[in-house]
């Protein structure tokens, strides 16, 4: 287990509370700088196991891995992979952690960095991190942008606070509207039915019950900032990342900070509903973490693997990825953004990528998005929306040509009498019968022609989501088939 101050002084938790608690949270996290080690675990709230490099990564991972942060606050999120203790290492049984839902853990980070004329360095770094199984970033960036600023000002009963808040929370049961209390604040949060439902800002009540309200859906990224500045260097490019993100590409995503990374690694993952995802996403990914040489090698990356960085050091061991988005702004001349020692921090602002789009922008959204670009915050958040409208309904269209073909395979009820020793199952898809319906009746994507069309599928039904997807189907269709004998 590792050793750190496992619960702050005076602060418990009883175990029925705390079985509440982690319906929703693993624990609070605190870390600060440590001159020798760099970031380190000081407090976890209730108390939590964790291995040795568990807890090196959710150190690492809390704090920028770059010198652009200067001074104030700043959240972003993580995603890692649980490690078990090594031979030799204690486990505290007294300290059990709930089962992953989808075999990671989620962290919730507010990193702030304060002037300190007491410090070697002359500022404090602290970061205050929401662990959680839950694939949630809007609720969780809620909470830890609720939580941070009040545990800085008051300390630890804050965590204490938070983590009585939450325990009192009810279920965080699928497709269920729910109103939590939070320091002072309300949070109406939508939960989606599953973790691939489309969630739509259309489904939220309008309106606010007082000012303190919040609304939220759960699983799309953080509408704060707009999303839209992250890719203002390549909006002529969206289309072209849309295609990457749902042919299950992989794509190495640079920022200048965790917060820009993890916020467009959430949006990208966001476009791929409700086809299933069949890649792994890292919102923010180190060169401390414990999957780094599996990750990132000389190798050919993973299918669908989504790489959010911000170490110059990717740029160079990532050279032979064919897909590479570099966030933020586009730069004026030839010079890279740097540091403010001079340093190149990354690839300027841009795209980088083998891929031969098969789709046609929709020139109308660009000039909006351009536009927006240059107008005001709220201009930019609506045109975020509008972004996330129009890529989320693509991702529907590309799948229609596949759920009319779907149509074809269900048996009939005279067929499923006449089979009645077997469970009744879909007739097995068939290559060609596909494309001879997609012949026939077309997909809604605008295509730049059929021959682009038919490559598209024909691509598409090689990835990994798609076998995903056809698994998916099958389960419900074949649940309903059983259901009606």
């Amino acid at each position: 287990m590792h050793r750190t101050q496992l619960s702050l002084n005076g602060l418990a938790m009883g175990p029925e509370k705390l079985a509440r608690l982690r319906r929703w949270i693993l624990g609070l996290v605190t870390v600060n700088f440590d001159l020798e080690v760099g970031p380190k675990i000081t407090s976890i709230y209730p108390p939590l196991s964790l291995s040795h490099s568990e807890a090196q990564n959710i150190a690492f991972s809390s704090f920028p891995d770059s010198a652009h942060f200067q001074e104030g606050s700043q959240t972003h999120s993580f995603r890692i992979r649980p490690r078990e203790p090594v031979e030799g290492e204690e486990w505290d049984i007294g300290a059990p952690r709930p089962t992953t839902l989808d075999g990671f853990i989620y962290g919730f980070s507010c990193f702030t960095r304060t002037k300190d004329a007491s410090s070697k360095r002359g500022y404090q770094q602290t970061s205050i991190v929401i662990l959680t199984h839950l694939a949630y970033p809007s609720l969780f960036d809620t909470l830890i942008s609720k939580l941070a600023p009040s545990f800085m000002s008051h300390g630890g009963p804050m965590l204490e606070a938070a983590c009585h808040n939450i325990a009192s929370w009810s279920d965080p049961a699928p497709g269920t509207n729910a109103e939590l209390g939070f320091l002072g604040t309300v949070i109406h949060v939508e939960i989606p039915a599953a973790i691939e439902t489309q969630q739509s800002m259309s489904a939220l009540p309008p309106g606010r019950t007082s000012e303190t309200d919040i609304q939220v859906l759960a699983s799309i990224c953080p509408s704060d900032p707009p999303v839209l500045g992250h890719f203002e260097a390549v909006i002529s490019h969206l289309w072209s990342i849309w295609e990457c993100v749902v042919m299950s590409e992989p794509i190495l995503i640079f920022g200048s900070s965790p917060s820009m990374t993890s916020t467009a690694v959430w949006w990208l993952r966001d476009l791929l509903r409700p086809i299933p995802l069949s890649g792994d996403f890292r919102p923010f990914f180190t060169i401390h973490d414990a999957e780094h040489t599996t990750l990132v090698n000389p190798r050919p990356p993973t299918a669908g693997l989504l790489l959010g960085v911000t170490n110059p050091f990717f740029e160079r061991a990532c050279h032979h990825w064919p897909n590479v988005l570099s966030l933020g702004p586009p730069q004026t001349g030839q010079r890279k953004v740097g540091t403010p020692t001079g340093i190149v921090v990354g690839p300027s602002p841009g795209w980088r990528s083998t891929h031969k789009r098969y789709t046609s922008r929709d020139h109308a959204l660009m000039k909006q998005l351009e536009h927006a670009c240059r107008g005001s915050d709220q201009n930019k958040r609506q045109a975020s929306e509008a972004l996330r409208q129009h890529f989320s309904s693509r991702t529907n269209a590309l799948l229609v040509p596949l759920q009319r073909y779907l149509q074809t395979l269900i048996p009939t009820p005279s067929e499923s009498r006449t089979n009645l020793a077997t469970s009744p199952r879909l007739k097995p898809f068939n290559d060609a019968a596909f494309f001879a319906s997609l012949k026939a009746h077309g997909s809604p994507l605008p295509f730049k022609s059929n021959a682009k069309q038919r490559e598209f599928y024909e691509r598409w039904l090689r990835t990994p989501a798609f076998g995903l997807w056809l698994a998916r189907q099958e389960e419900v269709v074949e649940g309903v088939l059983k259901a009606m004998m």
